[in-house]
């Protein structure tokens, strides 16, 4: 045997060594991420069991707490635990919406806490409804807990998610629950306050008000599939499908207009735009509006007005204008929580604003305060004194004062940076 066939013989030898313990290494690293993975989805499932059984036991002690202390106690652990679950539920790998019952129930759970909490420490009194509800969740806490424990966590996520839809059979029928919170049924079955016994108009009339508005003739509109469900509207396009314009059935108000079109350069400031959002508004009969916050993405400004009159902002009576900064064009127009919430109200605060101002914290300085009407979670309304504060390091910060209790509604801080105002 020659030199070179000696030296190529070494090296295909070599070669299938390396290729060997590749493969081997990678079998051993396939293996040890399998382990891994069981390994985090059987973590996950011990989380959640062990969550959802806290939660059961709180809801079971809650229904004979009887002083603010111990209430306000256990309705902490269960916003505690609900959020550990939820986490819990983030891991487990299953794709599809077998688990989507599971996952309002954990949600709602917390988020009622969270109202109860909120009351608790207002000074009132849980409700005899409340306590039904309480004993409701209670029941189906118990009725996944012993769904929990039928799953074994030692399988593959294919049968994972199949043992899952067993467990999750149970919950076909989760009763809705109404309560003031961002996750309550009820939300979705709001009805819009500004059309209320508003008559129904026809396609033809709403063609020429959608026409109105965009300042074309009717005949350059096309209508399209209208919508239904809480907000029914004729829907229309223009300019070849890039404009979309909806008008609600009932009393015929411009819902929402929308132009897709790419906006390629900016050559407006934001007060440029301002003042076209202000124009495009006065020329369509919309007053008494206040801007309140802008933010600038992508060449676009998009301004929020609120309504405002006799020195009071109603924040939940909320309209968007988009401008373009390339020219000034208007590319969406929604009033969706204007027509949801837009009704007349009476208007009355209990304390004065030197009586609010004493429960804004000792940190702040205030610049400013006025009457505002705030949305709660669950979309009802609270008169409050907004408070514009500066605080320790100059943060520019909002407080909201109950204007009937004088308790904190809410804490915002303001962030302002060239791309807009923005609250967190």
């Amino acid at each position: 045997m020659n030199k070179k066939r000696v030296i190529t013989l070494v090296a295909m030898v070599a070669l299938i060594v390396t290729l060997g313990a590749t493969t081997a290494m990678g079998y051993v690293s396939a293996n040890k991420y399998k382990m891994n993975l069981e390994y985090n989805y059987k973590r996950a499932m011990g989380d959640l069991s062990g969550c959802v059984s806290n939660i059961e036991i709180a809801l079971n002690k809650a229904s004979y707490a009887n002083t603010m202390t111990q209430q306000n106690g256990l309705a902490a652990k269960l916003m505690r635990e609900s959020s550990m679950a939820k986490s819990a539920l983030a891991v487990l790998p299953i794709t599809d919406h077998s688990l989507d019952n599971v996952t309002k129930f954990v949600t709602q759970v917390g988020d009622f806490s969270m109202t109860l909490s909120n009351k608790i420490s207002a000074g009132q009194k849980i409700s005899d409804e409340e306590y039904k509800t309480m004993s409701e969740l209670e029941q189906y806490a118990k009725t996944l807990q012993s769904g929990l424990q039928n799953v074994k966590t030692n399988i593959e996520s294919n049968q994972l998610s199949d043992e899952f839809k067993k467990t999750a059979e149970d919950f076909t029928n989760f009763p809705s629950l109404i309560y003031d919170g961002p996750f309550s049924d009820h939300i979705n079955q709001l009805k819009p306050k500004l059309t209320e016994g508003r008559p129904q108009i026809a396609q033809g009339n709403a063609q020429n008000i959608a026409a109105e508005f965009l300042g074309v003739t009717q005949d350059k509109l096309q209508h399209t599939q209208d919508t239904a469900g809480g907000l029914p509207t004729y829907n229309f396009t223009a300019n070849n499908g890039s404009i979309r314009i909806c008008v609600t059935k009932a009393g015929g108000f411009i819902s929402s207009m929308e132009n897709s079109r790419d906006v390629t350069a900016e050559n407006l400031s934001y007060e440029d735009a301002s003042k076209k959002s202000a124009s495009f508004l006065q020329g369509r009969g919309i007053s008494d509006m206040k801007q309140t916050y802008y933010v600038i993405n992508d060449g676009i400004c998009t301004i929020n007005y609120a309504y405002y009159k006799n020195d009071v902002i109603y924040y939940p009576d909320l309209i968007k204008v988009s401008v373009a900064l390339d020219n000034g064009e208007i590319l969406l127009f929604n009033s969706t929580g204007y027509i949801m919430n837009h009704h007349d109200r009476t208007i009355q605060a209990k304390i004065t604003a030197d009586q609010a101002q004493a429960s804004v914290s000792k940190k702040l300085t205030v610049q400013k305060r006025g009457l505002a009407l705030i949305p709660t979670p669950g979309l009802s309304e609270v008169l409050t004194y907004e408070f514009l504060c500066s605080g320790q390091n100059n943060e520019r910060v909002l407080v909201y004062i109950n204007a009937t209790t004088g308790m904190e509604e809410q804490i915002l801080i303001l962030q302002t940076s060239d791309n807009g105002i923005l609250t967190k």
